[in-house]
């Protein structure tokens, strides 16, 4: 087993159990309760509100930017930090197959699961639900999963152009990203640790799945 297989099975395994984990409504609801004191906290100035507005910006600019490297690259000889047409094509699909289909586009919109802000706990009118089980507690932009902390987790994706001993540390910074910025979700009440967590797993599958069939196939003579 490589190192990088390793590295995988362990990010992998730890956001697996942390999604059961915060799966237990009372560990769900009370990781909440601990930011909540009459409201959450949701100023639009500061350290919170920059997370929540330009983080996600940020991430999606180093996609972009990564892009028009690549598109520099097809007039030189050689490619500019090893960013190949494979590379590009693997972040571009892990993107949009991740925190686009997945999340923004499936889960959000049709789960139906509340936030934390407008459950009745908390001093909402919707009813608490398991983070697995479709609701009708929402009808728009919903709670299940998260869609900030998806394209924090997708930093990941980062890890697999690196050399392989390097991808294990890469996948847990990557990681680490993605729980700050949900960490930063859940004070503000806009999601649930559960939320947070199964976005990771889910963004974090389908980048060690497409790094299997894009990045690691032999390039055919």
């Amino acid at each position: 087993m490589t190192p990088s297989i390793s590295g995988e099975i362990k990010t992998l395994l730890a956001l697996a159990a942390l999604t059961a984990l915060f799966s237990i409504p009372a560990l769900d609801t009370g990781a909440s309760a601990l930011f909540y004191d009459g409201g959450f906290s949701w100023s639009p100035h500061g350290l919170l509100e920059f997370a929540r507005a330009a983080v996600p910006t940020l991430i999606l600019g180093t996609l972009l930017f990564c892009v028009l490297v690549w598109i520099m690259t097809l007039f030189s000889k050689d490619w500019i930090w090893d960013l190949s047409t494979r590379r590009v094509m693997y972040l571009l699909a892990t993107a949009a197959l991740g925190p686009g289909l997945l999340v923004e586009t499936l889960l959000k919109p049709n789960w139906g699961r509340a936030r934390p802000k407008d459950i009745t706990l908390f001093g909402g009118e919707h009813a608490y639900t398991s983070p697995f089980v479709v609701a009708a507690e929402c009808a728009r932009n919903c709670s299940f999963v998260s869609g900030h902390a998806a394209i924090a987790f997708w930093v990941t994706a980062y890890a697999f152009l690196l050399p392989p001993h390097w991808r294990g540390p890469g996948l847990w910074l990557g990681s680490g990203i993605g729980l700050v910025v949900g960490f930063v979700r859940v004070v503000q009440g806009a999601h649930f640790a559960s939320d947070v967590i199964t976005a990771g797993l889910i963004v974090v599958t389908v980048n060690i799945v497409c790094a299997r069939l894009i990045l690691d196939r032999p390039i055919r003579p």
